[in-house]
């Protein structure tokens, strides 16, 4: 569990921030390692190499270089990082008795949830004049977690089948696609294939879209609010953390909605809800005001407390929608979330350089298409 900790802190809370402000930011690797390390049972081997590679990657990012090596870094990172998460249910579901991998798995998503608001608090600590400093510190927390994980976590030699593992909902902002509660359902050929004909098609565009558009947002706000408002990175990370803090409050909650209204109605009332703070964010950034400061803040914190909605509804429709293959609809849902981290956080930066405002109004017009397509007559039955 400290490695997780320690991976939380620096994979979902110091590398969203200082990634951008480092002003080149880089694509993330989607973990395909974690199929070897399933495969051959080297799931420690994985953990501790994802970390070092991480950690390495963090410190030639500060270096000086061009554009092509600190985007060749950042994407080492990205897949340091998300080599290390696509591992870290295997320790509980391979290792503990199933009766308790809900309270392992709890306890995990935990540690790595407290990581991020620490990581967060500090990432606007150093803010933009001492982001060398913050990558020296991220990369010192990762190597610290090498020799953790090699001395206490365990080589599984169970292997479980994967279809019969429960979809778990993702506790993250928007900024991190790879936790491990995403790591034991992969994409396949054949789910792909069978898009065509299936109503799970119109959610994951919906998805997609909707992702795509609020990661941006989520990557660049810090940037935007240093930036345009002169403000303290501080500022921004803070009411980041603040509304992933509260978000992981309402999870039992929203689990309770979702039982009661259906996954559908869950969704796009969260869909809803953040279209209209996003709407408040173009009115606010449109003034461009020193007064707007804190209300911006409020708005921007408010997005990331209503996640709850969409991560336990995505799951549930992506299962509900395609049930005979649970774990490829899954795995389909995964890949549309990485997918839409590495295009949300290249739109976000093309369009910030346009205008904060022109981003936020158009991470508005995302989320109406997505509201547009979620209402198709196929996502509308809502199986049980």
């Amino acid at each position: 569990m400290a490695c997780y900790i320690l991976l939380g802190l620096v994979q979902t809370g110091l590398v969203p921030v200082i990634l951008p402000l480092a002003a080149r930011p880089g694509p993330t690797a989607a973990p395909f390692i974690g199929a070897w390390s399933d495969a051959h049972r080297r799931n420690r081997l994985t953990l501790a190499g994802g970390l070092l590679l991480a950690g390495l990657a963090l410190l030639a990012h500060r270096m000086p270089g061009g554009v092509a090596q600190h985007m060749a870094t950042a994407a080492l990172v990205g897949f340091g990082v998300s080599a290390a998460s696509t591992v870290a249910t295997m320790f509980i579901v391979e290792v503990v008795p199933e009766a308790r991998w809900d309270a392992q798995i709890g306890a995990l998503q935990a540690c790595i949830g407290g990581g991020q608001l620490v990581g967060l608090l500090l990432a606007g600590a150093f803010g933009l004049r001492h982001v060398g400093e913050a990558f020296l510190l991220g990369a010192g927390m990762l190597f610290l977690a090498v020799p953790l994980a090699l001395a206490f976590a365990p080589d599984p030699v169970v292997k479980v089948d994967r279809p019969t593992l429960k979809p778990r909902p993702a506790r993250s902002g928007d900024g991190a696609p790879f936790g491990p509660q995403r790591s034991l359902q992969r994409v396949t050929g054949r789910a792909i294939a069978g898009l065509g004909h299936s109503p799970l098609a119109w959610f994951l565009a919906a998805w997609l879209v909707s992702y795509t558009a609020t990661n941006g947002l989520s990557v660049m706000f810090a940037v935007a609010m240093v930036r345009d408002y002169h403000v303290d990175a501080s500022y921004p990370t803070t009411a980041y953390a603040l509304g992933v803090g509260c978000s992981l409050l309402l999870y039992r909650v929203v689990g309770g909605w979702d039982a009661r209204f259906g996954p559908w109605r869950v969704m796009t009332a969260g869909l809803l809800a953040r279209a209209v703070l996003i709407a408040g964010l173009v009115a606010l950034t449109a003034a461009h005001l020193g007064a707007t400061v804190f209300p911006i803040l409020a708005c921007f914190g408010a997005t990331q407390v209503i996640w709850p909605l969409l991560s336990v509804a995505s799951t549930r429709l992506s299962v509900t929608l395609s049930p005979a293959r649970r774990a490829e609809s899954v795995g389909l849902l995964n890949a549309g979330t990485s997918l839409g981290a590495t295009i949300g956080g290249a739109i976000g930066g093309t369009l910030l350089k346009v205008g904060f405002v022109w981003l936020c109004a158009s991470v508005l017009a995302a989320l109406l298409v997505a509201l547009l397509l979620a209402w198709h007559p196929k996502v509308r039955l809502d199986p049980g």
